[in-house]
């Protein structure tokens, strides 16, 4: 802003539509080419998420978007979000959309733009100290967490262009120290010189340090520090300090410069996709094919696409189709996470019955948020509430964690005409009255919606018990959501796991029975921990076909023995519980979801036609319900 006053008068139209044209043609071009491939590789569950982070990039709010699914940005899940980098983009743009804006106003109110700026990037600063550990997502995506760091490059610039002489008074006034201490025979003269050395020296260290020396571990923080500053201290050295001159001067070095932004864009996608078709880390051979397709793509974009439409005349009329393409991206993106990633591209002959299943599932939400509406915004898409039929009609009740949502489907596609399910999830709740799981200070500040879970299954039981026609009570929960991790809210002093537990399951055990109820416990599915993303990519019926390079195809890696579960201990342990305190109890059953998916200790994720049962590591998909509902709904029709 202030280089452009000393020109001309400064005008936002004119600035932001130079950042459209900076900024959209690299990325439509990225978005559009994956969009394409996606079409062609990427399954339905993959191409709708794809379609959401699409979205999210057209509309530079992917770091709300990745906050929002409370990932961390450090995780393996992470390797399979192709847009995932674009974090980084959003918070830039959202930086140049409200810092012009607010120099504007404090120049029009005859503020220190210099003392606001300072005073700006302390507070963002000290609030990212404050929340890395109390809240690491929210201080990673935050964008006012993260405005310090552009800000202090507007803190450099200023200084450059407005006390520029400010920096060659204290070389000359410093500089001789450090010459006569390295040099044999100091020159004055050339004290500003080897100040930007030694800056610039100073600055390349701390670069290297955070890349080779600093974890993940409460980053960005004070960690941050170090590849900022560093960045600030090589810039504020100038051109003809020896490393600047010599090293980032290069003509190879420049010429990564030039397509540095192209590159960025460019690089993560492929990798990423490399990692989703594959299953896991991609081999050496396919992990530099990608870095080396990644610059051939940004050349590519630097010299074709980027000229015509960044430089020349009609600058507004380039930034409004500019925008307008980008509008149509996001319009697409929408409407490839509104229909689920499209599975008509899947040549699968049970796709209808998936297809209206899942039709299903949004129209049953509405109806039970027409009865509970504040449930979806007190938990994730992966627990919502859920009600087949009119409330007076409903005869099963499933409650729980998502481990109970994942049974809805299934059940759906096996009741009779005069049955009617319903399911009350809430993220990783135990469905033991009185008990709050998994609501540890560290578990909500990772994943917020659990400070509500208790408070939804209480809704739950409530409406259960309530309704004199739900018959049939199945609580389901994955163990290791509640180990060693659960609240008694009726005795908070107990601290004792397996005595919460023993209570949690007598009150429960109690109330339903006093209502006329009969319960049934799911003992939980097998879970496959990191064996799952191999096997889904070994099974994986993609679009087309994809060469074996890039696949390690391994379907034993779909089986393990019942024995090295890695959740055995936990399962144990909750089904003992379960049993031991039903004695007395002739109401209450036992729906063993191992005779299901296991056959002579051995598990399987498959079908037997080889067709994968689970949508991650422990929850079912909508095939996998279907398959196991049939022994489900025998075990509930029993006399």
């Amino acid at each position: 802003m202030a280089g452009t006053g000393l020109t001309k008068p400064f005008s936002f139209i004119d600035f932001y539509s130079r950042r459209v044209r900076r900024i959209f043609p690299s990325l439509i071009f990225c978005l559009l080419t994956f969009l394409v491939l996606g079409w062609f590789i990427l399954l339905p569950d993959e191409y709708r998420l794809f379609g959401k982070h699409t979205l999210g990039a057209s509309a530079y709010v992917s770091n709300f978007i990745l906050w929002s699914e409370s990932g961390n940005y450090f995780q393996t899940a992470s390797n399979t979000k192709p847009l995932l980098h674009l974090w980084s983009l959003g918070i830039e743009e959202q930086f140049y959309l409200i810092w012009p804006l607010v120099l504007f106003i404090v120049y029009k109110l005859n503020f220190n733009i210099f003392t606001l700026a300072l005073v700006g990037a302390f507070a963002s600063f000290g609030f990212e100290l404050r929340y890395v550990h109390d809240n690491p997502t929210a201080a990673f995506y935050s964008p006012f967490l993260r405005f310090w760091e552009l800000m202090a490059g507007s803190l450099l610039a200023w200084l450059k262009l407005y006390k520029g002489e400010m920096f060659t008074g204290i070389a000359n006034r410093v500089g001789p120290y450090p010459s006569s201490l390295l040099l044999r025979s100091p020159d004055k003269s050339y004290s500003v010189r080897l100040c930007g050395n030694i800056l610039s020296v100073i600055g390349l260290a701390m670069i290297l340090t955070a890349v080779f020396a600093l974890d993940n571990k409460d980053f960005p923080g004070y960690k941050a520090l170090l590849p900022v500053m560093g960045a600030v201290l090589m810039i504020a050295a100038g051109k003809d300090a020896f490393l600047n001159r010599c090293l980032l001067s290069n003509r190879v070095m420049v010429w990564f410069g030039l397509i540095s932004y192209p590159l960025y864009i460019w690089h993560w996608p492929f990798l990423s996709f490399a990692w989703i078709v594959g299953g896991e880390m991609p081999q050496l051979k396919v992990r530099i094919g990608c870095v080396v397709l990644a610059v051939i793509m940004s050349a590519v974009t630097y010299y074709f696409i980027e000229p015509s439409l960044r430089w020349g005349r009609y600058g507004g009329f380039k930034a409004t189709g500019l925008l307008s393409v980008m509008i149509l991206i996001g319009a697409i993106g929408y409407s490839i996470e509104r229909h689920n990633g499209y599975t008509v591209r899947i040549n699968e002959a049970d796709q209808p019955v998936l297809d209206a299943i899942s039709k299903r599932l949004d129209e049953d939400n509405n109806r039970c948020l027409s009865i509970m509406p504040e449930w979806n915004s007190l938990s994730d898409v992966e627990n919502t509430c859920l009600i087949s039929r009119a409330p007076d009609e409903i005869t099963i009740a499933l409650i729980g964690d998502s481990h109970s949502w994942h049974l809805y489907p299934g059940l759906l596609s096996q009741i009779g005409n005069n049955e009617g399910v319903a399911v009350f999830p809430g993220s990783c709740a135990i469905p033991l009255i009185g008990l709050h799981s998994a609501a540890s200070p560290k578990d909500v500040k990772r994943f917020p919606i659990r400070a509500n879970t208790e408070h939804l299954l209480s809704e739950g039981f409530n409406y259960i018990l309530s309704h004199r026609n739900v018959k049939k009570v199945v609580l389901s929960h994955h163990p290791g959501c509640s180990w060693n991790n659960v609240v008694d809210t009726f005795h908070p002093e107990n601290h004792d796991f397996d005595s919460i537990l023993h209570n949690g399951f007598i009150r429960t055990y109690d109330s339903l029975t006093k209502a006329g109820k009969e319960i049934y416990v799911v003992l939980d599915n097998p879970h496959y921990a990191a064996a799952w993303t191999k096997c889904s990519a070994s099974v994986a019926h993609r679009p087309v076909s994809v060469p074996d390079l890039f696949t390690q195809k391994n379907v034993r890696i779909c089986f393990i023995k019942q024995s090295d579960r890695r959740d055995r201990k936990m399962v144990d342990n909750w089904n003992k519980v379960a049993h031991e305190t039903a004695a007395g109890f002739k109401n209450i059953h036992f729906i063993d979801l191992g005779q299901v998916f296991c056959e002579k200790g051995i598990c399987s994720m498959l079908d037997e036609k080889g067709n994968l049962l689970y949508r991650d590591a422990g929850h079912l998909n909508i095939r996998g319900s279907i398959y196991a509902a049939p022994f489900v709904i025998n075990e509930l029709r029993k006399k």
